[in-house]
């Protein structure tokens, strides 16, 4: 075996051990709480702020595609290769080929996806969570429709869809500023990016992300400006250092309840009204369709424009892109896949009820 082709065994080797290692990590949420999450993490996320943090367009998405269209390359190259018999040379495109995605996948976890084997935020908040009630369910879920169909009479989301940019502005600085998980979220790296393209990420149904190679956080400006505020705090949670897709909605809603602008209010009361709601639906259908015919014909005027919105980019490639993202999130301890975003309820019911003082 050729030298070069040694060391590129060696090479997988090592990536080997090490992604072994971070199998072995993952199954101690404490350690990764206090050593990854509230220690290594919260250093580094200083290094992505420094390289590409004061970059105004997204790096994370010429990133993917740079990788996409390597790998493309490679394949073509080995087929080739494979087809005139180069077989040294197919061995070796192999192991480059392997390579490349073992490195990416170990510096997948190290530089943010251990964040997804941390300790719940419902035992860093202190909320209890296994004995919520469907009549507390009801009472939280009777105020946040009142409070969703007060707030929409003092709003005209119109108003908002030329202020985009100063949103997101607004809300990066909110969320730097935000004091409220400080003990446990990172704050090297807040602020939040709009895709290189937000209508090709709509075509794979997709409101905002977050990179974990680059970390910038991504909104889709292109959707109803209504669900804008909501998602851009979601994905800093993301940023911060949370993984859990439930967490992220549940900090998206705990941060713009408190905040002094009336439409990000709205917005935050607004998902987490239609969450509540589908989850109620989802138990007790009937229940719920009474409880959604509370709301407000301008609050449904605005459901119906997000309907509309994704209604025009629904195809394979968002039926393609659901299935990936339910594997990937399973794969990563959420093994409730996609529905996994619903369980934000819970974390508002039990915070509503020690609020309250219920609890």
């Amino acid at each position: 075996m050729e030298k070069r082709n040694k060391m590129a065994v060696f090479t997988a080797v090592l990536f080997l051990i090490g992604i072994f290692l971070i199998s072995l990590i993952e199954k101690n949420s404490q350690w990764i709480e206090t050593f990854y999450a509230r220690g290594f993490y919260r250093l580094y996320g200083y290094v992505p702020r420094i390289v590409f943090g004061y970059i105004p367009f997204s790096i994370g998405d010429l990133f993917y595609a740079a990788v996409v269209i390597f790998l493309f390359y490679l394949a073509v190259k080995l087929i080739g290769n494979l087809w005139k018999g180069r077989w040294k040379n197919s061995f070796r495109s192999v192991l480059f080929i392997i390579n490349l995605l073992l490195g990416l996948y170990l510096f997948f976890y190290l530089s943010w996806g251990l964040n997804y084997y941390r300790k719940p935020i419902s035992t860093n908040v202190q909320l209890q969570v296994d004995s919520l009630k469907l009549a507390d369910y009801l009472v939280v879920l009777n105020g946040f429709l009142d409070s969703t169909n007060t707030l929409r009479e003092t709003v005209e989301p119109s108003q908002w869809d030329e202020h985009k940019d100063s949103i997101q502005e607004d809300l990066n600085k909110w969320v730097g500023q935000d004091t409220t998980f400080a003990d446990f979220l990172s704050s090297g790296h807040i602020g939040a990016k709009s895709p290189l393209n937000s209508r090709i990420v709509s075509l794979f149904g997709v409101s905002g992300y977050f990179n974990p190679f680059t970390h910038e956080a991504q909104v889709n400006k292109a959707m109803p400006v209504t669900f804008l505020p909501f998602t851009t705090v979601h994905e800093l949670a993301h940023q911060q250092g949370i993984g859990f897709e439930d967490e992220a909605n549940f900090i998206a809603f705990v941060r713009l309840q408190q905040h002094p602008q009336t439409f990000y209010r709205y917005s935050a009361y607004l998902q987490t009204t239609l969450y509540m709601l589908r989850e109620l639906q989802g138990m007790y259908p009937d229940l719920g369709k009474d409880y959604k015919g509370r709301l407000s014909a301008k609050v449904l005027n605005d459901m119906e424009k997000e309907r509309y919105f994704w209604s025009q980019y629904t195809g394979w490639v968002d039926d393609v892109m659901g299935i990936f993202y339910n594997q990937y999130l399973k794969h990563n301890n959420q093994q409730e896949g996609i529905a996994r975003y619903d369980r934000m309820t819970r974390l508002v019911l039990a915070y509503e009820l020690k609020r309250r003082g219920c609890k």
